[in-house]
């Protein structure tokens, strides 16, 4: 039996040692550096100190961010309640938590990896290659180092070993850094406003510097922007003048389309879906496209504009001159940031997108701020009043690499300089031939679940028969490291994920394996990739056939009904808006008049208030101030009015709520009324999102309609009716709402 040496036990390494362990041609070992299992995702729902937050969501659904042979409904997300678990229970979010995450990997962990092969707090510390073999040096936590032979080693450690330094992005900083008074953290460590705005350091009327062009500057700037927003209106009120007037500039070096997780299935089907949904869908791939992956062409790039702009319904010129990425020979790949929020703290005022890159940050007089240097081609712009610095600059890979000997370095074309191609691989990112007992398992940018798992399938097959598949042209050496130089070049060829055809990359692996894929649930060409679909006489059937169900399940209650239709909608409110009301009355005890104004739906965390204890998961305060102008003598007086819309995943419900009468409070008073949405046939006759709700209040009775017209995500003008009949009423209020500027 031939020995492995696996090294981490994030995803890549348990589904790895799964893999390996049950061929019984392997003796399998994996040495894990923490405490406890799961990479990036190690932690629990109190931990403080990882990479990421416990609430920190996953950027695509449960379905990418899983395996065959765990179905999340196994995992019990509820150990310690009183409820206990139920595979029938509520099933857990679309978009799992870091904690959940992790509750997965444990649960997988117990299940399929035989007891004693992890060795956790077990850092490897030196691998080096002595014929056929591997001498592999390991340290434990108390400092004990034992060298230990293997006949294989999997580096499955992770590309984003170590956040990286500030210092790779920024040529000019202070002689202090990294010890500057000015609170200065990377995005993976960031958690509150209060860690990055002391009580000894004044903030009001001062901004924050978010510092990056990729998704996680996107994504910090918009929870940042959420923290700033429920200190201003929310009901606890303590924070609200410290933070009056805050704000976050972001600097990017490009345009990015803030993509939210649910985006319109097709253009104008009034249909939302999880993004992967779309993004990895059968149906919209040509059976005869072969897999891709490098450098884009200009053709391709504005073709991928394109995609994304009919997402976003528009260029996004109404939102910031910043995000908008002009067509002709200086355009560049499409860079997201996965966001339901962001775009609308942009326009808003609480982000500040400014276009450039930083080259110097400057300490103030007093130590308390900075101003930052930012380079716009041939011109300079200082920004002043930054009280706290967030970078955005990614993670380097080379910590998890260092380990290697030189010669085994040199074999793998290892560059110390490159961060986002360090090594030459092949076969979907594996191996190096010149390295052939070494493999690589989820070790490039972006790495998905299931490929990683694929990976490690086809890794398993290539060491038990020697079988080594043709290698792709994208993946041809002299390719590879023509991409390595451009990613030097800083060209506008390279994406955000050179390596990002996941459906292709699924199907290419399947086919080496020899594996059919299965469509049980779904039309032939129709679904999305997952493991579950492509089984080796080792899957669980159980878990992968519950796997295929959910996933049946909610494509076709997304895609064909109106699932996450009232998240979509929820998420379209968001900002300012003209308003605009007409109201007719039949009966003179009730005025008929206009009111113009203005509306908007501030974002807080959500409150506790009402709906029998069941928490909700998203939540704006509604004010709205206007004039009222009587029809009949012109007279006018001033009207104000708050509500709190909410949104609750496991219902998919829109409700909006009564706010109490003491206006200082803010806090939810009682239900007005749940959206129920036509189907989503009615609505792709109406072109627009069409709701309906109904409330008693004493002897008379509302019926309210919303009538949504979206274009992909954006919402630019909607319209609200209520028709109210009672004793003393009989009128109609129509209320039209209107972007600022349009």
């Amino acid at each position: 039996m031939k020995s492995v040496c696996i090294i981490g036990a994030g995803p890549g390494g348990l589904v790895t040692a799964k893999t390996f362990a049950e061929t019984g041609q392997f003796r399998v070992t994996v040495f894990e550096k923490k405490a406890r299992i799961g990479g990036i995702w190690a932690l629990g729902r109190t931990t403080q100190d990882a990479f990421l937050s416990p609430d920190t969501p996953t950027n695509l659904s449960r379905f990418t961010v899983g395996f065959a042979d765990l179905d999340w409904a196994s995992v019990d997300l509820h150990r310690g309640q009183e409820n206990g678990h139920s595979k029938d229970g509520p099933r857990p979010p679309l978009f799992p938590k870091a904690w959940m995450v992790n509750e997965y990997l444990e649960t997988y962990a117990r299940r399929y990896i035989p007891e004693g092969t992890i060795r956790c707090k077990t850092g490897v510390t030196n691998a080096e290659r002595k014929g056929d073999q591997w001498n592999i040096t390991v340290r434990d936590s108390n400092g004990h180092s034992e060298t230990l032979t293997f006949d294989y080693l999997i580096m499955a450690s992770g590309f984003f070993a170590q956040p990286r330094d500030l210092r790779h992005s920024v040529p000019h900083l202070p002689k202090s850094y990294p010890h500057m008074p000015v609170p200065t953290l990377h995005t993976s460590a960031f958690r509150s406003l209060d860690r990055l705005c002391p009580d000894s350091q004044p903030a009001q009327g001062r901004a924050i510097l978010m510092l990056g062009g990729g998704n996680s500057s996107g994504e910090t700037a918009a929870n940042i922007a959420l923290q700033i927003s429920d200190t201003q209106w929310s009901p606890d009120r303590s924070k609200a003048q410290r933070y009056q007037d805050f704000k976050i500039v972001h600097i990017t070096p490009r345009p990015l389309y803030p993509v939210p997780p649910f985006i319109e299935y097709q253009d104008h089907s009034k249909s939302y879906v999880p993004l992967d949904f779309r993004l990895y869908d059968f149906a919209r791939r040509p059976e005869s496209l072969p897999s891709y992956g490098g450098r884009q062409t200009m053709e391709v790039r504005n073709i991928v504009h394109q995609t994304l702009q009919n997402m976003m319904g528009g260029d996004l010129s109404d939102i910031s001159p910043a995000l908008v990425s002009h067509p002709g020979d200086g355009r560049g790949s499409v860079y997201v940031a996965l966001s339901e929020s962001y775009a609308e703290y942009v326009r808003s005022g609480t982000i500040d997108v400014v276009a450039g890159r930083v080259n110097e940050i400057r300490l103030g007089e007093d130590g308390s701020t900075a101003s930052v240097v930012v380079q716009q081609g041939d011109e300079k712009l200082i920004i002043n009043d930054i009280a706290a610095i967030v970078h955005a600059t990614g993670y380097t890979p080379h910590p998890a690499l260092d380990i290697l000997d030189d010669a085994t370095k040199a074999a793998i074309k290892y560059d110390p300089d490159s961060m986002r191609l360090p090594m030459i691989l092949e076969q979907w990112q594996t191996i190096n031939r010149d390295a052939p007992t070494l493999a690589f398992i989820g070790f490039y940018e972006g790495p998905y679940w299931p490929v990683m798992e694929m990976q490690a399938r086809l890794a398993a097959q290539r060491w038990t028969s020697g079988k080594i598949p043709a290698t792709k042209p994208y993946e041809q050496q002299e390719e590879l490291l023509k991409l390595r130089a451009s990613m030097r070049d800083r060209s506008l060829d390279v994406p955000q994920y050179w390596l990002g055809d996941h459906l292709g990359y699924m199907e290419d692996m399947a086919k080496e394996l020899g594996l059919q894929r299965r469509s049980k649930g779904f039309k032939e060409r129709e679904g999305m990739p997952s493991p579950a679909r492509y089984r080796t006489p080792f899957t669980n059937t159980a878990e992968a056939d519950a796997v295929m169900a959910d996933l049946s399940q909610e494509w076709n209650a997304s895609t064909h009904h109106t699932k996450y239709v009232a998240r979509a909608a929820f998420c379209a409110l968001q900002g300012t808006w003209t308003i605009k009301r007409h109201f007719t009355s039949s009966t003179p005890t009730f005025p008929s008049g206009t009111l113009e104004g203005t509306a908007s739906f501030h974002p807080r965390h959500p409150t506790s208030n009402g709906n029998n204890g069941h928490p909700f998961d998203f939540e704006y305060l509604y004010t709205e101030a206007g004039t009222f102008t009587l029809a009949t003598s012109g007279a006018t007086m001033t009207a104000k009015r708050r509500y709190v819309y909410r949104y609750r995943e496991a219902t998919d419900t829109l409700s909006v709520w009564f706010v109490k009468p003491d206006r200082a409070l803010l806090e939810v008073d009682y239900l007005f009324h749940d959206l129920a949405f036509e189907s989503s046939e009615a609505m792709r006759r109406e072109g627009a999102l069409v709701a309906k709700a109904d409330h008693p209040c004493g002897r008379d009775m509302y019926w309210t309609e919303y009538r949504l017209p979206m274009q992909g995500v954006a919402l630019r003008e909607w319209r609200l009716t209520h028709t109210v009949k009672g004793p003393n009423k009989d009128y109609v209020a129509t209320t039209v709402y209107t972007r600022p500027g349009k």
